[in-house]
């Protein structure tokens, strides 16, 4: 199966091939299924690495990375670079100036910057690339999908609670219908009973994924809810049932990743939310007024 195009175009965006990456990932075979990772999780590698350090850096032939780009609709897969070239090559030059005196190698251990001080050069890295990715599009078509909601269920287990916590905070200040779907009291089962199509499901998760939340992801497939999703790139079997993923890489050091960046995008995303509300209120304040006017100048014209 791995071996055909899976894609009848080839996509002529970084975000267009991730989302084909995550609906298609099941159906690669284990080596393309290295490649796919190596996109999701470090497009920047594939814009400035040579192909044959790519394949070296993976332990495959060079030969799987063409593979990989005909099986996703492309000739070669320089291709491939080229789209990641266009989005993440032409960064603000002192953004890239910052990050390389970030990782000093030529310094006695002494002399090298607090651990501290790595935390915010990984959370600022995790900030300025999803800056590059996170697309109006996605914010609005994800706004809309909330605000249509008859309520949203909000969910996020371990790690991705506080940021569960957060959008259930933002998504009641700007007047949503929401309410969390947690484990407190074993009360997680019951909870699911009052899932629905017409709600929305938002999700918090990262990899490995809990068994609640895995729960939840079934549950709301199988009733047909929507899905909005806050996850990292790591492709997840939930991830062709997702209406909208927000696929964000947190900044890491030793094995610790941060959540700045999952925050940073919950404000956007209640922000956007904000302003469709405002938006679609003036526009019906708007419109009564101008058939006013209509009608006292066709009563003029007469």
């Amino acid at each position: 199966m791995a071996n055909r195009n899976l894609l009848h175009s080839a996509p002529d965006t970084v975000e267009g091939l991730r989302q084909a990456i995550q609906e298609h990932y099941a159906a690669l075979s284990p080596r393309l299924q290295q490649v796919a990772e190596l996109l999701l999780r470090d497009p920047q590698a594939v814009a400035t690495e040579a192909s044959r350090d790519l394949a070296l850096g993976l332990q495959l032939p060079a030969s799987t990375l063409t593979r990989f780009a005909k099986v996703m609709g492309y000739t070669t897969f320089r291709q491939i670079q080229a789209l990641c070239k266009q989005q993440y090559v032409n960064l603000p030059r002192d953004y890239l100036d910052r990050i390389k005196r970030a990782q000093p190698t030529d310094t006695p251990q002494a002399a090298q910057p607090a651990l501290y001080l790595d935390f915010a050069h990984a959370v600022q890295q995790s900030l300025q690339m999803t800056a590059l990715e996170l697309s109006e599009g996605k914010l609005r078509e994800a706004a809309t999908l909330l605000r249509g909601a008859s309520e949203v269920w909000i969910h996020g287990m371990r790690r991705a609670f506080p940021v569960a916590a957060y959008l259930h905070y933002l998504l009641l200040k700007v007047g949503l219908r929401a309410s969390l779907l947690d484990s407190a009291g074993g009360l997680l089962e019951p909870s699911l009973a009052r899932l629905h199509a017409q709600g929305v499901l938002l999700v918090v998760t990262y990899s490995p994924h809990a068994a609640e939340t895995e729960q939840v992801l079934e549950r709301s497939r199988q009733l047909q809810v929507p899905v909005v999703a806050f996850s990292d790139p790591v492709p997840s079997p939930h991830a062709k049932d997702m209406r909208v993923l927000f696929a964000i890489r947190e900044g890491e050091v030793m094995g610790f990743r941060a959540l700045s960046t999952s925050m940073y995008v919950a404000q956007a995303l209640a922000v956007q939310i904000a302003q469709d509300t405002i938006g679609a209120k003036q526009a019906s304040v708007t419109t009564p007024a101008r058939q006013v006017k209509a009608k006292l100048a066709a009563k003029q014209r007469q």
